[in-house]
């Protein structure tokens, strides 16, 4: 254990390559050394892209929520809209395009719309962010445009039931959990 007094060393990266890589991701591998010791290994990180995570409020203060069949859990995930932040474009940018994206959903002249939190997702592996946004007031305009893999289906829940989705585990995407949790410490 570290005394609390001494600095914790940090991981010097002595070398890299890529193993994988994607449109969206790449998979490194690097060697790296602790400062001040003998300790050595070979260490595996994900650089992803920035993510944005859009809570959005309804006229009637329901949250617009979206169920989608997802790879990783190979199963149907209840979520709020989301999505890879795209390289030319903002955080915020890119919360707006989403939701309309992912729900046909769009701010109104009403809406308050602002950033409530940020995360990395885990820095043990992954280097990226998760952007969360809070908009309010959004109206359905009917205009998605889902990515080619992306089958959504929108649904919208009074917001009293979010906290009881989550108990239930009906929600249990870690990023989408942390969502709420930013919009309670918003205030909402």
């Amino acid at each position: 254990m570290i005394d609390e007094n001494e600095p914790i060393p940090q991981w010097k990266t002595t070398s890299k390559h890529v193993i994988a890589k994607s449109p969206f991701l790449s998979l490194e591998e690097h060697h790296r050394k602790e400062e001040g010791t003998d300790r050595e290994g070979d260490f595996f990180i994900i650089h992803a892209p920035d993510w944005v995570n859009v809570i959005a409020l309804t006229e009637n203060d329901d949250i617009v929520l979206i169920e989608q069949f997802r790879q990783g859990s190979e199963k149907v995930e209840l979520e709020i809209p989301s999505g890879i932040i795209d390289s030319d474009e903002s955080p915020a940018d890119a919360a707006l395009r989403e939701l309309t994206e992912e729900t046909g959903y769009e701010r109104t002249s009403n809406s308050e719309f602002r950033k409530i939190g940020e995360v990395t997702p885990n820095p043990a592996f992954i280097r990226n962010k998760c952007h969360t946004y809070l908009i309010t007031n959004v109206r359905l305009s009917g205009k998605t445009q889902f990515d080619e893999h992306e089958n959504i289906r929108v649904r919208i829940e009074p917001r009293r039931n979010i906290e009881d989705l989550i108990r239930s585990g009906e929600i249990e995407h870690a990023l989408i959990i942390t969502a709420f949790y930013w919009m309670r410490l918003a205030g909402y």
